[in-house]
This record gives C-alpha cells, sequence and structure tokens, in this order.
C-alpha cells in the first residue's frame, strides 16, 4: 500500500477554487504537467510516497480530493529560504467527503483514515467517474 501525505488549503472556500487556482498553475516538469504544493520540509519517507501516493486535501475542516504525488524538489526562494516543493498531477481526484480537523503542516496519512475516490473534479460539482481498468488499480494498490 502507498503512503500518502495530508494537508490543509487554506484560503479557499470549495473545490471549484481550487480548481480554479490548479489550473491557473499548471507549469512543466520534465515534459509532463504539474502543480506545486509548498511546505517547509520535505517527507523523511518521500521514496515511499513516490510509489504511488498522493496528497489529499482539507479544504474546510473536510478531506475532499487528492493529488498524486510525482517529485519533491528542495528550492531555494526569496521570501522563505529553503522550501520543498511537492509536485503534482494536475488532475484533481475528488474524494467521498471526510471530516478533518484542522492541524499545521503536512502529515503521513495511510490506511483505514483514506476516504474513497468519487473520479476526476471537472469543476460545477462534476466528475469525471473512474475507468473500471483504472478503479480496479487502485482497488489492488489499496486506494480504493
Amino acid at each position: 500500500m502507498a503512503l500518502n501525505m495530508i494537508k490543509l488549503v487554506v484560503g479557499v472556500d470549495d473545490l471549484d477554487q481550487f480548481l480554479e487556482i490548479q489550473q491557473d498553475n499548471v507549469f512543466d516538469y520534465h515534459g509532463v504537467p504539474a502543480n506545486a504544493v509548498w511546505t517547509r520540509y520535505k517527507a523523511k519517507r518521500a521514496d515511499e510516497i513516490l510509489n504511488g501516493g498522493s496528497i489529499y486535501r482539507v479544504i474546510k475542516n473536510k478531506i475532499q480530493c487528492r493529488q498524486k504525488i510525482i517529485g519533491f524538489d528542495m528550492v531555494e526562494t526569496a521570501e522563505k529560504g529553503t522550501q520543498c516543493m511537492i509536485i503534482v498531477e494536475p488532475d484533481i481526484i475528488q474524494t467521498y467527503s471526510t471530516p478533518k480537523r484542522p492541524f499545521q503542516g503536512w502529515r503521513y496519512f495511510e490506511g483505514a483514515a483514506v476516504p474513497k475516490d468519487r473520479g476526476i473534479y471537472l469543476g460545477n460539482n462534476q466528475r469525471e467517474e473512474i475507468e473500471p481498468e483504472l478503479e480496479n488499480q487502485l482497488r489492488e494498490s489499496g486506494l480504493l
């Protein structure tokens, strides 16, 4: 089973607003489209996470979505010094909404606490259902 991360999305009211922000901030990462999630420290278990893990996002005290993690880069920034850029796929996979109390930073996230997927979020409360082949792969890896 893949190791995941969980992190709050601050200043965002709903999944549509999060999707809009993500769409506006897509960049090229080694030839593939990606988004960045910024944090101070790199995960010590990054190799486990890169083996199929995702970052689950908490919006308004609920786990609402995830994005697959494709890389970690340490970057020197002018404002905050050295930061870890978690590189994720731009597709937002909506999950079944699950309550989650606020916390600081990020946490490892695995096991029974991981909510099930609902499909790729397309905006306006619409989603693309998971293809049967992908759904089987997700089930086999323990993500569904």
